[in-house]
């Protein structure tokens, strides 16, 4: 089977940390108060998935701003990326599944081309201190393994 492994296309969890609370111009999205926490973004990328997560691992500063996760970074300390490499449509999934589990999401963050009502997730500690993180990580590392 050709298609077994993606071709660096997939869909990832990025973790930030917020240190204290501030305002942050995000964009289309106008001013949203950010509260002190750890933030998980889900994204995905159909092509160029490392080059994708290099650029947030990366600060924006002097760089255009294009997503609204560039607009947090700038203000936000990258701790990780989480990566699962597949073809398969999963961003949104993924998204729903993290905010089952999340203190709490930031409304219209990173979703602008779906009907989601998020993609930016706070969590009171570091998601992988959360044991229904940790575990919702390998469900879909092992989901894609199977091919499911």
């Amino acid at each position: 089977m050709t298609d077994k492994l993606p071709s660096d296309s997939g869909v990832y969890l990025f973790a930030l940390e917020l240190g204290h609370g501030r305002p942050v111009n995000v964009g289309s999205l106008g001013t949203v108060r950010f509260k002190k926490g750890w933030y998980v973004y889900v994204g995905s990328a159909k092509r160029g998935l490392s080059r994708r997560l290099a650029r947030h691992m990366n600060n924006s500063r002097g760089k255009a701003l294009r997503w609204h996760i560039d607009f947090l970074r700038n203000r936000a300390r990258a701790v990780r990326a989480f990566l699962i490499p597949t073809r398969l449509d999963l961003e949104c999934r993924l998204a729903r599944d993290v905010a089952a589990i999340a203190a709490e999401m930031v409304p219209r963050f990173g979703c602008s081309d779906c009907s989601c009502p998020s993609h930016l997730f706070r969590f009171e500690v570091d998601p992988l201190d959360e044991p229904r993180f940790v575990g919702l990580l390998r469900r879909y590392k092992h989901r894609i393994a199977i091919g499911k």
